[in-house]
């Protein structure tokens, strides 16, 4: 198995909800030791994980993995404070 790191922009994936830094993409080509042994030849899959130790499963595409990542990892929105109106007197 052979795994590089891809460069993406700033801003391109969410932050971490563990320690709030921004995940990496790593893309790997073969199979992992504990797959099964095939004679097929194994695409190139794609994983997002971060430095904490938080990591996707290997998807076909980049999509799959941001999915995974944004419902699993990402730190969720903050909801935002309404302004309450002063009542006339």
């Amino acid at each position: 198995m052979i795994e590089s790191i891809c460069q993406h922009p700033a801003g391109r994936f969410q932050r971490c909800r563990n320690c709030n830094t921004e995940p990496r993409h790593v893309r790997t080509s073969g199979r992992l030791s504990k797959e099964p042994v095939t004679f097929q030849p194994v695409g190139i899959r794609h994983r997002i994980e971060c430095n904490c130790g938080a990591r996707t499963a290997l998807h076909a595409n980049l999509g799959g993995a941001e999915a995974e990542w944004g419902t699993d990892y990402a730190q969720l929105a903050l909801t935002l404070r309404t302004p309450r109106r002063k009542r006339a007197a």
